[in-house]
């Protein structure tokens, strides 16, 4: 049985907007670099655009709207899942 969950228009736009952003601007940023543009032009756009603050904002959005739902647990267990970036092996 599929559940729905209801959110606020005004953040759920605020939220498609942002990863519109970020989709076209990664794009643009990695086709740069594959040009042969300095690679540190991604540091630029994630600082510069304060990338950090607002995924955590967007994460913080999702999952007050999905703990609401599916409950802390359950949320909790699919951060758990997550294959998270450990640097260089």
């Amino acid at each position: 049985m599929a559940r729905t969950i209801s959110v606020e228009l005004a953040g759920f736009t605020g939220l498609f907007r942002d990863l519109e952003e970020y989709v076209v601007s990664l794009d643009r940023v990695l086709s740069r670099i594959g040009a042969g543009e300095d690679p540190r032009i991604l540091l630029e756009y994630v600082v510069e655009y304060g990338l950090p603050s607002r995924l955590a904002q967007a994460r913080e959005f999702v999952g007050d709207s999905l703990e609401r739902v599916i409950g802390a647990e359950a949320l909790e267990e699919i951060a758990e899942q997550v294959e998270a970036y450990r640097g260089k092996k």
